[in-house]
């Protein structure tokens, strides 16, 4: 599947709140308002496919490393590596700000099929299961994979 990512831009929130709300397994009902609200303050990027939002990746800089704070990919694209794709624009980034590591917060309890899949989703692009974080307040008191992926930045700048 052909996939251009490219800046996220204003007029694309509403679009991305959209694959939020499809894929509720995943995100609460309350979670397109805070993507809405995170959008504005946050360096993102948009996969786009035949022209149109199939994808997306909002990023925070942190002192240390750069952080996935949101990402999504539309159901029917998923396996067809829009992720892989958003991954390795925002590792492309990191590097460019100076940063030498990816790091990605996900739902780590295990018990849960939709985020296995996440899990095994972030294995598989280099990411290395770092800690879990029991009662973290980000997933309203429930346990946090904490995921790390070291970037080779002579590489991807």
């Amino acid at each position: 599947m052909r996939v251009e990512i490219r800046g996220l831009e204003e007029g694309d929130i509403r679009q991305v709140a959209s694959i939020i709300r499809g894929l509720p397994e995943w995100f609460t009902p309350q979670a397109h308002e805070q993507v809405t609200r995170d959008a504005a303050r946050m360096h993102g990027y948009v996969a786009l496919h035949q022209g149109r939002i199939v994808g997306f990746m909002l990023l925070e800089e942190r002192e240390c490393c750069m952080e996935i704070a949101w990402m999504a990919v539309e159901r029917r694209h998923h396996g067809k590596g829009v992720g892989r794709r958003l991954i390795e624009e925002a590792a492309g980034y990191a590097c460019r700000r100076g940063k030498r590591v990816l790091t990605v917060k996900t739902y780590g309890g295990g018990d849960y099929e939709p985020y296995q899949r996440t899990l095994n989703f972030y294995k598989s692009n280099s990411f290395k299961l770092y800690e879990i974080i029991d009662n973290y307040t980000g997933f309203q008191g429930q346990p946090a994979a904490i995921l790390i992926k070291p970037l080779d930045c002579a590489v991807l700048q």
